[in-house]
């Protein structure tokens, strides 16, 4: 067999675990507590040991994995909120860590640790197959041939393992994800018409179908404050040509996938036997914002709603509290929504008797997303089949 596939091997043997599904060391619902935990009250307390003191119990699961009370820690005092799903990851890691007697540990972003001159040549060794993931935690033994190399950089992989001086790379995905989410780059016109542009064509041609559909049945406008649900249109095989073209973009050898609390190992060729695609949508409202880019459509929602544009392109409207909205991860208002398409940062308007003013070229607005959404389950049949052909020879 291929080198890799002797690392391959080992990893889906060792969490195969004949058929026994190892469990998270910390049930996936208290994970996603204490994600909550973090998001609703860091910003209650002025310094981590009051914040930590103040919930003992949670601390207690927190410190069940080292890169998660690490993570934790940084995210506080850097005064940011945590990313997606990044507790899910620590806990897998650290999961992975103790079942494979991984009982070293070493965070790779504190420039103050001292890095074992044998696991700084197993790290060296690693970049080498890693897509150019940062690696921020690690996880080995003192024998230094079996690593777990927890990643953080956007667009790759979540874990690089290593074993057998040679790595693999893996993707974790909770039992409902998204497997990308990507911005409609020619966003949409004045009759809230999503447009094609030629770079979307061009990256992302296998989702044009369900634009085209989408303007066929309903535009941006009608659909304002809704999401436009394709999973019904999407046949298994399109599902796939469009997987495969994301799995192109971010090379992976295996994925765990966390289905309720196990940890389900599956080769990328065999992915499609543990996933539905309920949920696949076109966000009229996605992540990410620019400049009004209908500024016709932005003027007739402010008459809408009561404000008036004078002749020097300032904006006045009836200030609404429950308009506020709290940045992602923060515990302060920054954003004033009009509509769900539109808003304005805090910080460029002016709040004053019950108004709310600010100049018209402030507005955001809002860009419309296309995103496929992965539904997992465990497939006993489809495990062992892995598990024959791994171990055949």
């Amino acid at each position: 067999m291929p080198n890799s596939q002797k690392t391959i091997k080992y990893f889906f043997n060792q969490i195969y675990n004949s058929g026994n599904l190892i469990n998270l060391i910390v049930p996936f619902d208290r994970i996603k507590a204490l994600d909550e935990l973090y998001k609703t009250k860091r910003t209650s307390f002025a310094s981590f040991s009051d914040f930590e003191s103040a919930f003992p119990n949670e601390f207690s699961d927190f410190t069940k994995s080292k890169s998660a009370y690490k993570e934790v820690k940084k995210q506080f005092e850097n005064g940011m909120a945590l990313q997606p799903c990044i507790l899910t990851e620590c806990f897998v890691a650290q999961t992975l860590a103790d079942h494979l007697h991984l009982d070293k540990y070493i965070d790779l972003d504190d420039s103050a640790a001292s890095v074992p001159t044998q696991l700084a040549g197993a790290i060296y060794a690693a970049q080498g197959y890693s897509d150019g993931s940062k690696f921020r935690y690690c996880y080995y033994n003192g024998h230094y041939d079996a690593l777990v190399f927890q990643c953080g950089a956007s667009g790759t992989v979540d874990i690089v393992f290593t074993k057998f001086h040679l790595s693999i790379r893996i993707e974790i995905k909770e039992q409902l994800s998204k497997l990308e989410e990507c911005d409609i780059t020619g966003l949409y016109d004045e009759n809230g018409h999503l447009v094609v542009g030629e770079e979307f064509k061009r990256k992302r041609s296998k989702y044009v179908p369900y634009v085209i559909l989408f303007n066929a049945l309903t535009n941006v406008f009608e659909m304002e404050g809704h999401n436009f649900g394709f999973s019904s249109y999407l046949e298994d095989e399109k599902a796939k040509l469009i997987i495969a073209d994301a799995l192109d973009m971010k090379v992976v050898d295996l994925f765990v996938l966390v289905v309720g609390n196990k940890l389900v190992p599956v080769l990328s060729d065999y992915l499609f036997d543990f996933v539905t695609f309920e949920g696949s949508e076109i966000r009229t409202a996605g992540r990410n914002h620019g400049k009004v880019f209908t500024p016709e459509f932005a003027k007739r929602k402010i008459a809408l709603l009561g404000g008036i544009i004078n002749d020097d392109e300032n904006v006045t409207l009836p200030f609404r509290p429950e308009s506020r909205v709290k940045g992602r991860g923060l515990g302060e208002y920054t954003r004033y929504g009009i509509g769900s398409l539109l808003f304005v940062k805090l910080d460029d308007a002016v709040i004053s008797n019950g108004w709310i003013s600010f100049p018209f070229n402030a507005l955001c607005q809002k860009k419309p997303s296309i995103s496929i959404h992965l539904n997992a389950r465990i497939n006993q049949v489809s495990l062992l089949a892995q598990y024959m052909k791994l171990n055949e020879n």
